[in-house]
């Protein structure tokens, strides 16, 4: 239980804190929606805490990912995009399914190892399909509830291009970050 209530403050709290990031930089400039959709930030640790905590951090990311835009557009938050927001999390859920399912790659790494593409293939294919389940998935969703939104293929390519883009800048943040962790020896790291 201990173990749950850490996993989900953290996730929370990391999650919240990027979508706060994210939601002032999208909603303060004039093409407030669409230029968000192309670089979203939170894709990016709902894939990293997903693959490091698995389930315990799905109520979190659920939480953050309702809490979030209401913070920003208080009453107006339409209700359907709770919805789209299980999708979310469902498509994260069944990339890494996949991935374990075929046996592609495993989950053997750290990411406070040195950076290669052994390393982290494992978090490139879960981005990577998970991006593309979410694209199709929370668009058909708002379509379904919105019959003012067009789906159109420029549409969903622009979410999945957005989602990539998006983990990209996050995890080259992380990896930035903890590279400098590695060099000033802040945490001990075995290198073997």
């Amino acid at each position: 239980m201990k173990y749950f209530i850490q996993v989900t403050l953290t996730t929370y709290i990391g999650a919240i804190l990027v979508y706060a990031l994210w939601s002032y930089i999208t909603f303060s400039g004039p093409d407030q929606g669409w230029v968000g959709s192309l670089v979203y930030l939170p894709h990016g640790p709902r894939v990293i805490f997903f693959c490091f905590f698995g389930v315990s951090s799905l109520p979190a990311f659920f939480l953050a990912e309702t809490t979030g835009p209401a913070l920003v557009y208080g009453d107006q938050y339409p209700d359907f995009w709770a919805i789209a927001n299980i999708a979310s999390l469902f498509s994260v859920v069944l990339a890494v399914e996949i991935l374990k399912w075929s046996r592609v790659t495993t989950f053997n790494y750290s990411i406070l190892n040195k950076i290669n593409f052994a390393n982290y293939k494992f978090l490139i294919l879960v981005i990577v399909i998970s991006a593309l389940f979410n694209s199709i998935f929370t668009n058909l969703i708002v379509s379904a509830f919105n019959s003012d939104m067009q789906i159109t293929v420029m549409v969903v390519f622009r979410f999945f291009i957005g989602d990539i883009a998006g983990a990209a800048v996050f995890f080259t943040y992380l990896m930035i970050m903890f590279q400098l962790i590695r060099k000033r020896k802040i945490y001990k790291v075995n290198d073997n």
